[in-house]
């Protein structure tokens, strides 16, 4: 078995859901707490340097020279999987001391990096599992579609994960009105999330799968389908929902079902849909890399953002909500 590390993680709410990331994998989760965590969430499970350094450790960090995850063969029980913290990433002493360092390929043009706890389910589902992976090959990227998310954080956190991953668009069925017409701490909150300002991923009203696709593939922890990493998740006409947990296909509507294998509970909704967009990723291989933004305008001056008195700064990404 191994062990889930996060190295300094600052935020509570990361940490809980590191643990529940951990717990998707029936895995153990221990914090190397450098940054006084345990004060906000007593009874945390620790590791000190010395007892971490006892393990072969696997470092998740886009460090030079990281392999992909993706090439990695499946690791021996007793390595310690260390994430680093949300912004200076895994410190220096763990990664000189790494047996291996891995990286998620990111092929998004604005946003490039996962929540902390996104990635950590993403390097646990393929370094310790995911065996029998179909191929990657050329093909066509599938349309995303986000059913029914309960939760506005998780919904954003999934909206960052699909444009780190490479897509430019993405449908949300908002029954639950989490991204949609939400009121106005709840969309700060979200949009945080999804790092909107600097995320150029477009989000798009939906009602549900569209009957102009051709093939549309449901991925769920509890469906009864094969393994995602054994179903072809690609190609023209292609619609890939991820549901949050509750949703049900139109009964008009026939769908594929594919299962994010994982031996533990079934995770958060920004866990799965990390799972799932990875997965998509590595099939599509080169093919998944996005096209480099365009030469545009360059200025030599900009615009100070200010507020006078009584006024209100708004992001640009609030505005286009109107």
């Amino acid at each position: 078995m191994v062990t889930l590390v996060g190295d300094g993680i600052e935020n509570p709410a990361n940490a809980t859901a590191l643990t529940e990331a951990a717990g998707m994998f029936a895995v153990p989760c221990r914090f190397r707490d450098s940054r006084d965590l345990s004060s906000q969430l007593p009874g945390l499970s620790t590791v000190d340097t010395d007892g971490l350094l006892t393990t072969p450790i696997v470092a998740v960090d886009n460090a030079p020279g990281a392999e992909s995850v993706y090439n990695v063969r499946r690791i021996h029980s007793g390595a310690s999987i260390v994430v680093g913290n949300e912004r200076r990433g895994i410190r220096p002493d763990l990664l000189r001391a790494a047996a291996h360092t891995v990286q998620i390929p990111m092929p998004g043009r604005g946003v490039n990096t996962l929540n902390v706890a996104t990635a950590a389910a993403v390097a646990l589902y393929y370094l310790s599992g995911a065996t029998g992976r179909r191929p990657a090959r050329r093909s066509q990227r599938p349309d995303v579609l986000l059913a029914a998310p309960r939760d506005h954080v998780e919904a954003g956190s999934s909206l960052r994960s699909a444009a780190a991953f490479g897509w430019s668009a993405v449908a949300v069925e908002d029954r639950d009105k989490v991204w949609f017409g939400t009121p106005r701490p709840l969309r700060a909150e979200s949009r945080a999330a999804a790092r909107s300002h600097r995320n150029p991923l477009r989000v798009m009203p939906s009602e549900g799968p569209d009957p102009v696709y051709s093939r549309i593939v449901v991925c769920s922890p509890t469906s009864d389908g094969p393994p995602v990493h054994r179903t072809d998740l690609t190609g023209a006409g292609t619609l890939i929902v991820i549901p949050d947990e509750g949703w049900e296909p139109p009964p008009s509507r026939t769908v594929e079902w594919a299962r994010v294998d994982v031996p533990g509970a079934p995770g958060r909704y920004r866990l799965v849909t990390g799972i799932v967009l990875a997965e998509v990723a590595r099939q599509l291989g080169d093919s998944a890399k996005a096209r480099p933004p365009r030469r545009g305008l360059s200025y030599g001056s900009e615009l100070d953002l200010t507020a006078p008195d009584g006024g209100e700064l708004l992001d640009p990404w609030e505005l286009e909500q109107y």
